[in-house]
C-alpha cells in the first residue's frame, strides 16, 4: 500500500467484494434525459464528495466505518445500445448478489433502476422517491427513457409490488394509467406530516425486502439544485432523515441515487454522498434496536 496516495473509491473504501456487505458501482448513462443533462458525470462526482464525510454520524450515533463497503468501480456502459448496458447492469447486480452483497449503485439517469431490478432472480419491492410518475409507456418512441422507469419496474417486479412516494408532476395520461392499473402513490401533498408519512410506509412495507430508489428530485430545489428535472416544492433533507424511520420495518436489498446532474450545482453530489451513509447508518441502528 503506498503511504502518500489514496485509491478514487467510494469513501475511501478499500474492502474487496468477497468482504463486503454492500457493493458500491456506478451507472455512468443518461441517453434519454429531456430536460437538463450530465447524470453521468454523477459517479465521479458522488465519489468525490464521499471521501470527504466524516466518518461518524451524531444523529444516529453510529461509526460508518462499521460498514463493509467495496467500490467496484463503474458499469462500462454503451452509450448507443440501450439493451447492451442494460444486459451489463443487470449482470452486475446479479454477480454482486452472488457474492453476497448488496448493491448500492450510482446513477445516471432513473432508467439504470429498472435495469438493476432485472438482475434479481427473485424481484424485491421497489419503492421509488421520485417528484415523477415516470409511467409512460414510451417516450418519443423509447420504451427505456427515464419516463417510464416506474412502467417498467412495474412489469418486471409486479404491479403490486411497487410505490412510489413523493409525487407532484404528471401528464393526465400517466395518472389515469397509474389508477387504472392500481399502482400505490403517496402524492408530494401527503408527506407533509411525517409522522403519518412513516406509519404507511411502514404498513406497506413490513417484513418485505425492498429495493430503494432515490431520483434526487425526490428533493426540493432548494436543497438540491444540482438534479435533471427540478420540480418545485418537493421534501427537505431532515424531514427526510424522520421519514427513514420506516427503515427498521424492511429488509434493505439495494439502495440507488439517480438523476443527479453534478454542471449544475456542486452541492448536490455532496447531499447524495450524504444521503446513502444516512440510510445505511438509519438501517442498521434501527435493525439493531429490533
Amino acid at each position: 500500500m503506498n503511504l502518500f496516495t489514496s485509491p478514487f473509491n467510494f469513501a475511501r473504501r478499500e474492502l474487496d467484494l468477497e468482504e463486503a456487505e454492500y457493493a458500491v458501482f456506478g451507472v455512468p448513462f443518461d441517453s434519454s434525459e429531456t430536460y437538463r443533462g450530465g447524470s453521468r458525470e454523477a459517479p465521479a462526482a458522488i465519489r468525490e464528495a464521499s471521501r470527504e464525510v466524516e466518518d461518524y454520524d451524531f444523529l444516529e450515533d453510529f461509526d460508518l466505518l462499521s460498514l463493509k463497503i467495496a467500490d467496484i468501480g463503474d458499469v462500462e456502459v454503451s452509450f448507443g445500445d440501450v439493451k447492451e448496458t442494460k444486459t451489463r447492469v443487470k449482470e452486475t447486480v446479479a454477480e454482486v448478489l452472488s457474492r453476497g452483497a448488496k448493491p448500492i449503485i450510482l446513477g445516471g439517469e432513473h432508467t439504470i433502476s429498472a435495469f438493476a431490478l432485472e438482475g434479481f432472480k427473485k424481484k424485491p419491492f421497489f419503492l421509488s422517491l421520485d417528484a415523477h410518475f415516470d409511467f409512460r409507456e414510451e417516450y418519443l418512441g423509447n420504451r427505456y427513457s427515464h419516463a417510464c422507469t416506474l412502467k417498467r419496474a412495474s412489469e418486471i417486479a409486479g404491479k403490486d409490488n411497487v410505490l412510489t412516494v413523493g409525487v407532484r408532476s404528471a401528464c393526465r395520461e400517466e395518472l389515469d394509467a397509474v389508477r387504472e392499473e392500481g399502482i400505490k402513490f403517496i402524492p408530494f401533498g401527503e408527506c407533509y406530516d411525517v409522522e403519518m408519512l412513516v406509519a404507511r410506509l411502514s404498513k406497506v412495507l413490513k417484513g418485505k425486502k425492498v429495493y430503494m430508489s432515490i431520483d434526487m428530485d425526490f428533493f426540493d430545489p432548494k436543497d438540491a439544485k444540482g438534479v435533471c428535472n427540478p420540480e418545485p416544492p418537493g421534501i427537505f433533507f431532515f424531514d427526510f432523515i424522520l421519514m427513514l424511520a420506516f427503515l427498521g420495518e424492511i429488509d434493505l436489498v439495494a439502495l440507488d441515487i439517480t438523476e443527479v446532474a453534478p454542471r449544475y450545482d456542486s452541492y448536490t453530489p455532496i447531499l447524495a454522498s450524504k444521503i446513502i451513509f444516512k440510510v445505511l447508518a438509519k438501517y442498521h441502528r434501527l435493525k439493531k434496536m429490533i
